[in-house]
């Protein structure tokens, strides 16, 4: 294989690739990637999990796989010690979590509440980008598909979203996600009321932010009913509902 392979990439060490993940044996996705051979958001979440699981470290867990990935997931290389204890201590932070949710108490599920309760707020004056998330954020009417996330983050009890500062823009949420930094990382697997950022145009570059509802079935492609700050139904900017293909989303856990 390529010394690298990463976001684009096509072909048959991309398929590897995504066998490996799905069998890996550190983590169990809930869905397994669709081996294809095209290097999307979904494998790239799949390898950085891969990565946080099996105990690398902090600043090498961005989405790119080499022959040690390969050797590692697929048991020709054993894991070093000081993997094992940063996948202990992965895996203890990963059973605090799960205590947490208990009861629909977590907090994700009182970000996806809060964001969801938002649903059908417009901008005033309509198409201004005037309404009350920009206000909270203090930079006036700008684009605030991040914003409002943040803002709903934020009143959920997240340390990892920040007033003002930590994000404004779906590139900046990416390349942290991408790092694993400011506690956000990518995921494969989005459940409900994982945030995530969508590329329209292709180039790889995302322009929009979006929440995780739930999946559409019986369409023959994997579809997510999302919730969106700074988007339109019939012309109105504000909060809305919408459909997005999985597979051409970035998706994110956040952490903290």
């Amino acid at each position: 294989m390529a010394k690298y392979l990463r976001y684009g990439d096509k072909g048959e060490g991309v398929k590897r690739v995504q066998r490996l993940v799905n069998k890996n044996p550190y983590y169990k996705p809930r869905r397994k990637l669709e081996i294809d051979g095209d290097w999307g958001p979904l494998t790239s979440g799949g390898v950085q999990s891969c990565k946080r699981y099996a105990g690398y470290p902090p600043n090498d867990i961005q989405p790119i796989a080499g022959g040690a990935f390969v050797a590692y997931m697929s048991g020709a290389r054993q894991l070093t010690d000081r993997m094992k204890k940063r996948r202990a201590v992965v895996l203890r932070e990963r059973k605090e979590r799960e205590k947490q949710m208990s009861g629909r108490r977590g907090l994700r599920l009182r970000a996806l509440k809060i964001i969801k309760d938002e649903i059908g707020t417009m901008e005033q004056p309509i198409n201004s980008n005037h309404i009350k998330y920009n206000n909270w954020w203090g930079w006036g009417a700008v684009a605030y598909c991040v914003i409002g996330l943040s803002w709903a983050w934020v009143k959920a009890g997240s340390k990892a979203f920040v007033r003002g500062s930590r994000w404004a823009g779906c590139r900046q949420m990416l390349a942290a996600a991408k790092a694993g930094g400011h506690g956000i990382h990518l995921t494969s697997d989005p459940v409900r009321g994982c945030p995530g950022v969508v590329d329209f145009n292709g180039d790889a570059l995302p322009d929009h932010a979006i929440t995780f509802i739930k999946y559409k079935f019986g369409t023959g492609k994997r579809i997510a009913i999302t919730a969106e700050f700074n988007t339109t139904k019939n012309g109105v900017g504000g909060v809305w509902s919408s459909k997005r293909l999985v597979k051409d989303c970035w998706w994110f856990n956040v952490e903290h």
